[in-house]
């Protein structure tokens, strides 16, 4: 059984549904588990502890390390990987912590007069990927643990590999990720930076290039990546005024990019699957800015038309659902309930606790 949770004003309306076969992406919150303890970092005035916890009051401490950063950390195997400044600058470090020498180790100054700021490290098997600067701009770096070597992927494959990577994210032996320069673009007296980022596929077993893919050559900035089974979902901005939700099917011997929903969500984020049904926040189309209300797509029947799942404050205004989550619940029927956020000022005092759209 799946729910739905958004977190603050709680609204629950029952709805059946098939329990999910394939639930793997709705992952541990503590994913960065060594043996039996969990991994995070604390921060504590201008510096940060390294913490452990085994979920027990008299199990959760800090370790006797001084950091003044913390960054992104992952388990790989029985060590801990991540991005820390210890003085001279946020690097890659590593931690045994039931090793003969449990202090955190320097694995490589990438960036010897400064910050390489290892960023979204992602574990791919036996290597962890992750974005850093080399002082110039940040490419896509992988680190081998059979040899504890550090290098660009460029590198490591002898391919190209566009800058400045973002959104990494792994579905079986593949790495997509986000990447593209800004560049200076003048609208009107102003010059601002603007991203014209393109979606990529790295297949580590046959790493003969970095792939990208031609659909995007009309759209930008890919966002929110979710991942469900070997597919890959995620949102990208066309226009100003205009956003989709698209879809891959990672196993399929050409990859391709598919439109999810006829292209009707005017506006999409926090993308989250329960069963055969993706929920997001949305308005439909660019006449309803600001609207912003619980929407679904039938993952069954991807081409139909976004559908409005609950308009929970109806009117211009719209409830602003967000930080929606998948998890596990314990009763039938399957139940979903979400948070929206009050506006005192703006919401309409009738506003009711919950509305259902007519089908």
């Amino acid at each position: 059984m799946k729910a739905i949770l958004f977190a603050l004003f709680a609204l629950v309306v029952p709805i059946y549904a098939e329990s999910p076969a394939a639930q793997s992406f709705i992952s541990d919150p503590y994913k960065v588990r060594i043996e039996d303890s969990y991994y995070f970092s604390l921060k504590s005035g201008d510096s940060a502890k390294l913490m452990t916890s085994d979920f027990s009051s008299k199990g959760t401490k800090s370790l006797p390390f001084a950091f003044q950063s913390l960054g992104s950390m992952v388990s790989l195997g029985n060590r801990l990987i991540f991005a820390a400044d210890q003085g001279k600058g946020s690097e890659l470090y590593g931690f045994s912590p039931n090793g003969k020498d449990p202090k955190p180790r320097l694995i490589k100054d990438l960036a010897a007069d400064g910050s390489s700021s290892p960023r979204e490290l992602t574990v791919l098997g036996d290597q962890v990927f992750f974005s850093a600067s080399d002082g110039k701009r940040r490419e896509l770096y992988v680190l081998e643990s059979k040899n504890n070597t550090v290098s660009t992927v460029a590198a490591a494959y002898e391919i190209t590999v566009p800058a400045d990577p973002v959104l990494l994210t792994v579905v079986g032996n593949k790495l997509f990720f986000s990447a593209g320069e800004a560049k200076e673009v003048k609208k009107g007296k102003k010059t601002k930076k603007v991203y014209q980022r393109r979606y990529y596929m790295l297949d580590t077993e046959k790493p003969g290039k970095v792939r990208g893919f031609p659909f995007f050559d009309q759209h930008t900035n890919p966002k929110h990546p979710v991942v469900d089974g070997a597919k890959l979902y995620f949102k990208i901005h066309e226009g100003s005024e205009r956003y989709e939700i698209l879809r891959i099917d990672t196993a399929s011997a050409r990859p391709k990019v598919e439109v999810i929903g006829d292209g009707s969500e005017g506006f999409s984020d926090c993308l989250t699957i329960i069963g055969n049904k993706m929920y997001f926040r949305g308005f439909d189309g660019p006449q309803n800015i600001g609207n912003k209300e619980l929407w679904s797509v039938d993952l069954t029947q991807p081409a139909e038309r976004a559908v409005l799942e609950e308009e929970i404050c109806p009117g211009a205004q719209g409830a602003f659902p967000f930080a929606l989550l998948a998890v596990d619940a314990k009763t039938e029927p399957i139940r979903r309930s979400w948070s929206s956020t009050r506006r005192q000022k703006r919401r309409p005092s009738t506003c009711p606790t919950a509305r259902t759209h007519p089908s």
